[in-house]
């Protein structure tokens, strides 16, 4: 810790405070997804360009390389019938994984898109597990089947369930009807799973049904999740809440109700816009970390135990570049919500004092307004990586 910006963090929060958070930041894994490595787009258009990934074979590669500069990214969660749609498919993808040194995250099952031959032909549009025909809801659940085996063969014990199903107008299914649906079918995949297997619900608020979403928010995914098993749990996706919601207050009540399974990181500034994490708001970021740091405080779950996944469109950059962006910013708000003193910034608002609010709020601010870089080049360094990894890539 000779450099110093290091010994300007250490004077402000201590040696032993910044020795806590290499260690901290050293049991958190954050895992990249396989379709993350293409060309995102827009319901406009995709701007493929020659540079672009042509093959899973060259994501796997780009998140092997995102891997190496970052140290974050052993596991790579994998999207079905995406990454493959057979058993000779399945088998490729493990060689491919283990060559590049690389594991299988969370299985992710696709329930929008049409696949005549599975049986989700165009009447997907009526919805997969709330849809009124029974092959449609079979098809659909057969397709979580087939995801839970593909799970167990590549290795992974989590399977990742974002359901579109929804109405866009009032009359076209009964709320009541929908509900009951919804509730059958993830109770049905809960059960395919075996008790060291976890299930993660996703919800999001809209889109692409703009009426009335089967799994609209928390707390519909929390009931559903209790409802159907100890092993099944809530993913919070950044991006699917209406602009100005407190995610952080979410991520706390799901901490303390043992319901958070983890998230789909990214970042946004108007809804879904899945861009790079914590590239439009880093406080947010922060205080979503915050949450966490004190609910492991609280012992209530580990920091090791979140499943941290991201989940981005890269519609215009270079998707490999802004991985590792994302993973830089990630572990950034990390980091400065580790320097946070939870014993000293709780005891100024604890029951049965006066709060002094100020002193409360200047405990955050001063973790978020440290410059936490010379703490990740120090964990870098140790590890034998570069020690700013978005510059090996972008020059």
């Amino acid at each position: 810790m000779s450099t110093e910006g290091m010994k300007y963090v250490v004077s402000l929060h201590g040696e032993e405070t910044v020795e806590c958070v290499i260690r901290a930041l050293d049991t958190v894994s954050i895992e990249l997804p396989s379709w993350g490595f293409g060309r995102g787009g827009t319901r406009f258009a995709v701007y493929h360009a020659p540079e672009d990934a042509q093959s899973l074979d060259e994501r796997i590669r780009r998140a092997a390389r995102v891997r190496d500069l970052t140290g974050c990214g052993d596991t790579l969660a994998l999207h079905f019938p995406w990454d493959g749609s057979s058993g000779k498919d399945v088998d490729w993808l493990a060689v491919a994984l283990r060559e590049h040194g690389l594991r299988a995250g969370a299985v992710n099952p696709n329930l929008f898109s049409m696949r005549p031959k599975d049986g989700l032909n165009d009447r997907l549009r009526f919805g997969g597990f709330t849809s009124p025909l029974e092959e449609i809801e079979a098809a659909a659940l057969e397709h979580c089947r087939w995801c839970v085996e593909v799970m167990r063969r590549l290795g992974s014990r989590a399977l990742s369930l974002w359901l579109p199903d929804g109405t866009n107008s009032p009359g076209q299914q009964s709320l009541y009807e929908q509900a009951n649906l919804v509730e059958e079918a993830v109770h049905a995949v809960a059960k395919m799973l075996n008790p060291e297997e976890i299930l993660l619900l996703e919800y999001k608020f809209f889109e692409p049904a703009f009426y009335a979403t089967a799994v609209p928010d928390w707390g519909r995914a929390s009931e559903i999740a209790r409802k159907s098993g100890e092993n099944v749990h809530v993913l919070v996706d950044l991006g699917h809440h209406a602009p100005g919601t407190n995610v952080e207050q979410i991520v706390a009540f799901l901490v303390r109700e043992g319901r958070l399974g983890g998230f789909h990181l990214n970042d946004s500034n108007y809804a879904d816009d899945d861009l790079a994490t914590g590239s439009i708001d880093a406080s947010r970021l922060f205080r979503i970390m915050l949450a966490l740091v004190e609910g492991e405080w609280r012992g209530l779950k580990r920091l090791s135990d979140v499943a941290f996944m991201i989940d981005e469109s890269h519609n215009v950059k270079d998707a490999t570049a802004e991985m590792v962006e994302s993973v830089v910013n990630i572990e950034t708000a990390l980091a400065r919500a580790l320097l946070v003193s939870i014993d000293a910034w709780t005891s100024y608002t604890r029951k049965g004092r006066t709060p002094k609010l100020e002193r409360a709020e200047q405990e955050l601010y001063k973790a978020f307004n440290t410059d936490v870089r010379p703490i990740l080049q120090e964990r870098r360094r140790r590890k034998g990586l570069p020690e700013d990894p978005l510059r090996e890539i972008i020059g």
